[in-house]
C-alpha cells in the first residue's frame, strides 16, 4: 500500500464474527469474519479482505486489497488487488486492476475512470 497505516485507525471484524445485511464501513477496515450482504466503504475507505474473510454480497468501496472469497461483485474508485490467495466470483471495474499469480478470479473486468464509478450502482452487473 501507498500510505502508511497506524494499527489504532484499523477497524476489524475478527474471526468468527458474521454480520448479516448492508454494512457500511469507513476508514481502514480489515475484515475476517463473515459478511452476507454489501459492503460499502464511505470515501476514503481501504478495506483488507483477509484469507479468512467470507463476503457473500457486493462490494464498492474507495480501494480493497482481496485475500479471502468473494461472491459479489466488486467496485473500487482507486484500486482492486486480488492477491495470490485471493477469490473472487463476481464482475470487478476499477480504474487500476492487480489479479496476483494463483489468484482465483471468474467473472469480468473492466478498467473505468473513478468518475465513471461513481455513477454506477453496487447492484449485480
Amino acid at each position: 500500500m501507498s500510505q502508511q497505516i497506524l494499527e489504532r485507525e484499523v477497524s476489524l471484524l475478527a474471526p468468527g464474527c458474521e454480520i448479516e445485511g448492508t454494512c457500511t464501513v469507513q476508514g481502514t477496515v480489515r475484515i475476517h469474519g463473515k459478511i452476507k450482504g454489501d459492503l460499502v466503504g464511505m470515501a476514503g475507505s481501504t478495506v483488507m479482505i483477509c484469507e479468512t474473510a467470507v463476503i457473500e454480497g457486493n462490494v464498492h468501496v474507495d480501494e480493497v486489497w482481496i485475500d479471502g472469497f468473494i461472491r459479489g461483485n466488486v467496485r473500487a474508485q482507486t484500486k482492486v488487488v486480488i492477491a495470490s490467495s485471493g477469490r473472487v466470483i463476481g464482475n470487478v471495474v476499477a480504474p487500476s486492476v492487480q489479479v496476483q499469480f494463483g489468484a482465483h478470479f471468474d467473472g469480468t473486468c473492466a478498467m473505468e475512470k473513478p468518475d465513471l464509478i461513481a455513477g454506477l450502482s453496487p447492484e449485480p452487473a
